[in-house]
């Protein structure tokens, strides 16, 4: 089985990377590509940059070689009090804040998810910009689970393509907690974290410093608690995939 998996940022992948030492097949300005054997699959992993154009523009040759299953993950703010950091969430479709798109996730890779042990939800929502205050995570929590910038472009491209999708995530921050720097202002153009954009906002709000460090810990929990269950997840749907899959879709009818 070939499995493509997708996250928005390297330190999003680098837990998982570290546990199964994958081999970087291409880095360039646009494609970071990452290759590894998990069970009996051939994992290919795409570093996408964040936000919608850094997405399309990385996924461009992603489908080249034939995958059998997609999988949009990474780190998500959570959109109600349920869901705290480090809850691994599968949500049964994505769709853009606005409503005028919504891409169904495979339902017996949602089933295969519960049985690995994701919490499911009903939504994922993708925003264009960073959601950062409780407030607007209150708001976008009356029609969605959690929110992230690329799931609805990575699973619409999946689609695209005719191959199984799913949206796994795990929670970065929790729906009450405000986000402590101006994240709009800290990507550059590829999609990548800016360190000297971070470094300018810490000299003007230092004492924003906290709750950065805070952000970063449960980030760094989250992203692991992440590794520790694509792991799981991809032996498990890779071990018998074609009778799994047929028996999930047989019992979801």
């Amino acid at each position: 089985m070939k499995v493509l998996v997708t996250f928005a940022l390297e330190n999003e992948f680098a837990p998982w990377r570290k546990m199964r030492r994958f081999e970087r097949i291409c880095v360039d300005a646009w494609e970071r590509t990452y290759r590894a054997e998990v069970g009996e699959a051939d994992v290919s992993v795409v570093v996408t940059g964040a936000g919608r154009f850094a997405a399309q523009r990385s996924l461009e040759r992603a489908f080249d070689q034939a995958a059998d299953v997609c999988i949009a993950s990474g780190l998500s703010g959570g959109l109600r009090p349920a869901y705290g950091p480090g809850d691994i969430l599968a949500a049964r479709a994505v769709a853009d804040v606005h409503g005028a798109r919504s891409v169904p996730s495979d339902p017996a890779l949602i089933r295969q998810a519960e049985e690995t042990g994701a919490t499911i939800v009903e939504r994922f929502l993708v925003s264009e910009r960073v959601i950062s205050t409780a407030e607007e995570k209150r708001a976008l929590g009356q029609s969605g689970d959690a929110v992230d910038m690329e799931s609805v472009y990575v699973l619409g491209a999946a689609a695209h393509h005719g191959v199984r999708g799913v949206a796994i995530r795990a929670i970065s921050d929790a729906v009450d907690s405000n986000l402590p720097l101006d994240f709009e202002r800290v990507f550059n153009g590829r999609g990548d974290v800016s360190v000297p954009r971070v470094l300018g906002q810490i000299i003007t709000r230092p004492h924003r410093i906290g709750g950065l460090i805070r952000l970063g810990h449960e980030s760094q929990r989250a992203a692991a608690t992440l590794a520790d269950f694509l792991d799981a997840y991809i032996q498990r749907i890779s071990a018998d995939p074609f009778r799994k899959i047929a028996r999930a879709e047989a019992l979801a009818v």
